[in-house]
């Protein structure tokens, strides 16, 4: 019995050693495999993740490739006064000048009506978002919109009348088409001509239906 005792007693470190040793390796043995198993668990948290983010990605970059091919003539357009908010005063005053430069009789008269919005078919006119904008003649910068002017002329001829809209037309800060043109009371001074010019303005940013 003595002689088991000396035994155990020798032998009771090296076995302690051991025992530590194995809890140690049962440690990282089960340490593995919780890291392994929560490493996979993110994995697939990220492989979901990603896959929930790739269609707002994929939109996104062809928002952007869409903005980089229209972005130039956006500029243009806003160069020429198309868009953002339209610039009525310079209109009537451009009219001015151009009959001034170009020697016509100096009896123009003018009248630029209201702004109307532009509507889609089937769709209500929306309200405009500046209200006062709108009473002081200009047009919400949130709304399509037309605005015609009016002028009248007397004593001037057909080519001169050509020549005064072309004039016009390349000085002008803005984009309009001729709308309607009548001519009458042909004298030996020149005719009488009364003449409507549509100007459009586009906003910058357009609001979604129902905001």
């Amino acid at each position: 019995m003595t002689s088991v005792l000396s035994v155990f007693k020798r032998a009771r470190r090296p076995l302690n050693l051991l025992a530590g040793a194995i809890f140690l390796s049962l440690t990282l043995v089960f340490g593995s495999i919780y890291g392994r198993d929560a490493l996979k668990n993110s994995v697939t948290q990220s492989r979901v993740r990603l896959a929930t983010l790739q269609p707002d990605l994929t939109a996104k970059q062809q928002d952007l490739i869409m903005i980089q091919t229209h972005i130039g003539p956006f500029r243009a357009f806003r160069e020429q006064g198309l868009v953002g908010r339209a610039d009525r005063e310079g209109w009537v005053e451009q009219l001015v000048a151009s009959r001034e430069q170009l020697g016509l009789p100096d009896n123009l008269s003018y009248l630029l009506k209201q702004p109307q919005a532009i509507t889609e078919p089937g769709v209500g006119t929306p309200a405009p978002a500046d209200p006062a904008a709108m009473a002081q003649g200009g047009a919400a910068p949130d709304v399509p919109a037309t605005h015609d002017l009016d002028f009248e002329l007397t004593g001037i001829h057909e080519l001169q009348l050509l020549d005064f809209l072309d004039h016009y037309r390349t000085k002008v800060h803005g984009r309009f088409r001729v709308q309607a043109c009548h001519l009458a009371d042909p004298r030996q001074t020149g005719l009488w001509a009364q003449c409507t010019l549509r100007f459009f303005s586009l906003p910058e940013t357009v609001k979604a239906p129902g905001t």
